[in-house]
């Protein structure tokens, strides 16, 4: 496991002094935080090792209820994202506003985050991408590189090329982001089916002596049903728009379809697709060219993977946010959370390109 960076190790030995003398808490009361909103991001909620596989998008239930509780426990007030956005440009913020986000949809935000929100009384918004809610089965591309990720745990292995089903070695990190690369890419320049990439990772698991139906049946890398979506409690979760297919055509057409399809599907679910205003950009890829299609089809709220907090001279369609992942220190997230890492940040994109 690689460890933790030395110029990581010294910015957090200068946020403790910080916080030891108080500085981290003069800054959550200041008047300049008070104008501003944190929105916090996490993609998934581990239900096995998969932090352990990908430590920047998911998180354990003992990291999530941790942040929260600091978060209830030190003053904070969690707003729904739509109100936050409201009353951050109306001035009327309560002090060290924060609104929670949550990307893809993914099943193990139902078995994992969701019984923590509801016990807490938390709200949230989800952005659901909508295709693999109604397909029922894992993400292709998340789920055949972790199937190799675990297979990897217990030695260096081959797999077959999609392509010419020669045998790609994996004995390293390296390898394994060279191969995995590869197979992505040959399986989407193939134009393969569903139902080819759920075959293919059928036939993989087995050579790999995984137990494909155990994975299945556990709903690792799968999205949520539509029954699901239906059944949250619309006061604790916020049904929002992250486009069906999860991609950002750059063509209008293809990107209106995008969003048509996601409410469509959505309102499938149960949901008032006139309540759908809110969307995030998958993978925080964004361009200048999709601020007007998203007006045009009545998006209020875009948020990106660009690290700040919000204020009333952020773009609406391109707003900051702080993604906590696994590796995010406790001190790390109380200077977000606080204010003070955004008033000394350099400013950078954590996914996605704005030009």
């Amino acid at each position: 496991m690689t460890g933790t960076p030395l110029r990581t190790k010294a910015r957090d030995s200068a946020l403790k002094f910080l916080r030891f003398s108080g500085g981290l808490g003069i800054t959550s009361r200041s008047r300049w935080r008070s104008r501003r909103l944190l929105i916090l991001c996490y993609h998934g909620f581990a239900q096995a090792d998969e932090n352990a596989w990908d430590p920047q998008l998911y998180v354990s239930a003992e990291h999530l209820n941790a942040r929260l509780r600091f978060l209830l426990d030190n003053g904070y007030t969690v707003l729904p994202l739509g109100e936050g956005l409201a009353r951050m440009n109306a001035g009327t913020l309560p002090p060290r506003a924060v609104a929670i986000t949550i990307d893809d949809g993914a099943y193990d935000f139902c078995s994992v985050a969701y019984p923590i929100l509801q016990r807490l009384g938390i709200p949230v918004t989800v952005y659901v991408a909508t295709y693999h809610v109604f397909d029922r089965r894992p993400v292709f591309d998340v789920a055949f590189r972790y199937l190799i990720w675990k297979a990897l745990a217990s030695g260096p292995l081959t797999v077959e090329d999609p392509a010419d089903e020669n045998p790609l070695a994996i004995a390293s990190a390296q390898d394994y982001g060279r191969v995995t690369a590869r197979i992505h890419q040959t399986v989407r320049q193939s134009g393969w089916s569903a139902e080819r990439k759920q075959e293919w990772m059928r036939e993989l698991a087995g050579k790999l002596g995984l137990d494909w139906q155990n994975f299945l049946d556990r709903r690792l890398l799968a999205l949520m049903h539509p029954e699901e979506i239906a059944n949250l409690d619309p006061k604790i979760a916020d049904i929002q728009l992250h486009t069906h297919r999860h991609r950002v055509p750059e063509d209008r057409d293809l990107f209106l379809r995008e969003i048509h399809d996601n409410r469509q599907a959505l309102e499938k679910c149960g949901l008032d697709p006139a309540g759908r205003v809110h969307f995030c950009y998958p993978s925080g890829v964004h361009r200048r060219s999709f601020l007007s299609w998203l007006s045009e089809a009545g998006i209020v709220s875009a948020v990106t993977g660009t690290p700040g907090l919000a204020s009333r001279g952020s773009h609406p369609l391109l707003l900051p946010r702080f993604i906590d992942a696994s590796r995010t220190s406790d001190v790390e997230f109380e200077a977000w959370a606080s204010g003070f890492r955004q008033l000394v940040h350099r400013p950078t994109r954590a996914f996605g390109i704005d030009a």
